[in-house]
């Protein structure tokens, strides 16, 4: 047997992370020397920049389009491309350019000259890939922390404004709170497995009577930890408290992007988790799933009546006192 062809589709499955990536580390050079170079005056290259990493993300979109893997699992299993992986992307692609071309006006207007901000842009979409594809416990903890640390510094972009920076910092303690959450969850679930591997889940669950387990509490708990730190992180109620204030005190081009496209990801690996995954333990996830679900429509549906946020921009074009923007939470 020839082991130098296993890993020979690799470089296919990843390419259009790998272009992506390459594409980010050029777009920092070209930025880095364009906007310090004496001779050009120092110029300000905020929508050039925005229409090159539209370029990119369309790029990276025609080479998911043509990707011509349909299924491979890859590096020890622990990153999976299937027709969910692909069509993940694609919407991700597409939100993303759609949330640059109609930020644009917004980006200028904040003055958020500093090219930095598109780029983490480009390595929250990075991450979110990463994301989409992990078939590991390892692996999906970390794409998600990559994109996340991203977010953190997007909500925090606005320099000259303190609710941009109390924004950021709110939403670095609650991702974080979040994050622990997740690790707690799967460092019980790895507890009582053995594994942190969705495969091995899969067979294990699949071929074994979980009523029948000794350790079938604990499993439960371990899921129902992961699931709310899921829950927070696509801010569904009651675990959205965090997100009027960083969605208010964010730049509007944060808040286009990251209430949109962190979103799609992360239902793709909810999907994959508790409906193929951990199939067996659907029931706890059904009711926990349908209780957050009806209350988020109820709370947004009926709290947000509070909302006074018109009224405070009023105030501040008439020269009157500020008021304080409530949501009622």
């Amino acid at each position: 047997m020839d082991f130098s062809f296993i890993y020979q589709n690799n470089f296919k499955m990843f390419f259009p992370e790998m272009f992506l990536a390459t594409s980010i580390l050029l777009l920092t050079l070209h930025g880095t020397f364009i906007i310090t170079s004496r001779s050009l005056g120092f110029p300000l290259i905020t929508r050039s920049f925005l229409k090159l990493c539209i370029l990119v993300l369309f790029l990276t979109f025609f080479l998911i389009e043509n990707n011509s893997i349909t299924f491979m699992l890859t590096y020890q299993n622990t990153f999976l491309f299937d027709f969910l992986t692909f069509n993940v992307k694609q919407i991700l692609v597409i939100f993303a350019i759609f949330c640059l071309a109609v930020s644009e006006q917004s980006i200028v207007d904040n003055r958020l000259n500093n090219f930095e901000y598109l780029l983490l842009i480009l390595c929250a979409i990075l991450g979110l890939f990463f994301l989409a594809s992990s078939y590991d416990l390892i692996s999906l903890y970390l794409a998600l922390e990559m994109q996340s640390l991203c977010l953190y510094v997007l909500a925090a972009s606005h320099k000259n404004s303190s609710f941009s920076t109390e924004a950021g910092l709110k939403y670095f303690i609650l991702g974080s709170f979040s994050s622990a959450l997740f690790l707690f969850g799967v460092s019980l679930l790895y507890g009582c497995t053995g594994t942190t591997n969705f495969g091995n889940f899969s067979l294990l669950f699949a071929a074994v009577n979980h009523e029948l387990l000794t350790l079938n509490f604990l499993i439960e708990k371990s899921l129902i930890c992961i699931a709310v730190a899921f829950f927070f992180k696509v801010a569904a109620a009651p675990f959205h408290m965090w997100s009027p204030d960083v969605y208010e005190g964010s730049p509007t081009s944060s808040t286009i992007f990251f209430a949109v496209v962190p979103k799609f990801a992360l239902f793709s690996v909810f999907l994959r988790l508790f409906q193929n995954i951990f199939f067996s333990f659907g029931d706890v996830f059904l009711l926990a799933l349908l209780f957050c679900s009806v209350f988020s429509v109820i709370v947004g549906s009926f709290v947000a009546l509070r909302q006074k946020k018109i009224e405070t921009n009023t105030c501040l074009q008439l020269g009157q006192p500020r008021r304080l923007s409530f949501v009622g939470f």
